[in-house]
């Protein structure tokens, strides 16, 4: 196992990441089509996040915690290898608690709704993934609400 903070940050309409536990950065969507969205400045009011790709880890789970009670989404599908982005439900989660992410459990972004988040880590050290690219293999955004029903 291995920990660390795991930071999110919007700038403008796009979401970065930073995982500290593995040493990894990411881009992970936007909230607007991503040829129209900014990457810095304030974003616009972010209704949806449109999501480019998700993935599993067949060696272990994935913990997350916020650390400042921050709320966030998080795009989750069942385990299997035929997944398509229709098998995928948003849940919402008011930042009291943390989220255990089972193996073979196909995840989304983590995507808070402030600017800023953090959230201690912990999963595998080796950190295997296998993920699907919703653009090239669907011709698709997963779209993530971002608003409370």
């Amino acid at each position: 196992m291995t920990e660390g903070l795991f930071e999110f940050c919007w700038k403008g309409d796009t979401l970065y990441a930073r995982n500290n536990a593995v040493g990894d950065s990411y881009l992970f969507g936007w909230s607007t089509w991503p040829e129209e969205a900014t990457t810095s400045g304030p974003g616009r009011l972010r209704e949806r996040a449109l999501i480019w790709r998700a993935n599993y880890h067949p060696d272990g789970g994935q913990l997350f915690y916020p650390l400042n009670r921050e709320s966030f989404v998080v795009p989750l599908a069942l385990p299997g290898d035929d997944v398509s982005p229709q098998q995928f439900v948003t849940f919402w989660c008011d930042g009291s608690r943390g989220l255990y992410i089972h193996p073979n459990i196909w995840h989304g972004a983590i995507v808070p709704l402030n600017d800023h988040a953090e959230f201690l880590d912990r999963q595998g050290r080796v950190h295997a993934r296998v993920s699907v690219d919703f653009v090239k293999e669907f011709g698709c955004y997963l779209a993530a609400p971002l608003r409370r029903p």
